[in-house]
């Protein structure tokens, strides 16, 4: 049997604890694009002849019951075929992950002791509009700094730090439904639009 190396699981946690009304939601499909551009025309306004062109990468698809976690699969894109699904099923003490290659080949399989992603209820509600600064040390010693914004709904709009040895500048714009759940989100590095996620909910 392979061992699987759950690699998305804080993608999971990210996703789900950036729901609200958890109780209502049965389902949520969520599709992350990258963002590329390339030259329409370089004969005619070269300096504008640049169009978007979207590209999936990951594809996150949870059942929830009862506010908690029931089943998740991610898939992996790479160019337009389908490269990795990772199925997750949750159980009481256990979440069992088995991993599977252009949906046909089996790849692994294994079982953890995993709670399924429930942030605390006494957390909730701390962040709204807060920002919050750290000041810290690499590992050569060097002093440095990260700054993170949430807006009214505890979701990140600023994410400034060091990514890979470079200060990268993230920003976060959010559009929401009636339940004040994100159903798109825009991600910017340093005023550059690279990424898009789309979320659909399916509610009792």
């Amino acid at each position: 049997m392979w061992e699987v190396i759950d690699i998305y699981s804080t993608h999971i946690n990210d996703l789900f604890n950036s729901l609200r009304n958890i109780e209502r939601i049965q389902g949520v499909i969520e599709q992350d694009f990258f963002i590329g551009r390339k030259e329409v025309s370089k004969w005619y306004f070269s300096n504008k002849a640049i169009e978007e062109t979207r590209t999936i990468q990951l594809e996150h698809k949870i059942i929830l019951s009862n506010g908690r976690i029931t089943k998740c699969d991610t898939i992996s894109h790479y160019g337009n075929n389908l490269s990795t699904l990772l199925v997750r099923e949750f159980d009481s003490n256990h979440v069992h992950i088995k991993e599977y290659r252009q949906q046909v080949e089996f790849w692994g399989s294994t079982t953890e002791d995993v709670t399924p992603y429930i942030e605390p209820e006494e957390n909730k509600g701390q962040l709204a509009e807060k920002t919050i600064i750290s000041n810290w040390e690499d590992d050569n010693g060097i002093k440095k700094q990260t700054i993170i914004k949430y807006n009214y709904f505890e979701h990140i709009v600023l994410y400034d730090t060091w990514w890979n040895g470079k200060r990268i500048k993230k920003e976060f714009e959010y559009q929401y439904d009636n339940l004040n759940n994100w159903v798109e989100c825009k991600e910017y590095h340093d005023g550059k639009f690279v990424y898009l996620h789309l979320r659909q909910y399916k509610y009792k």
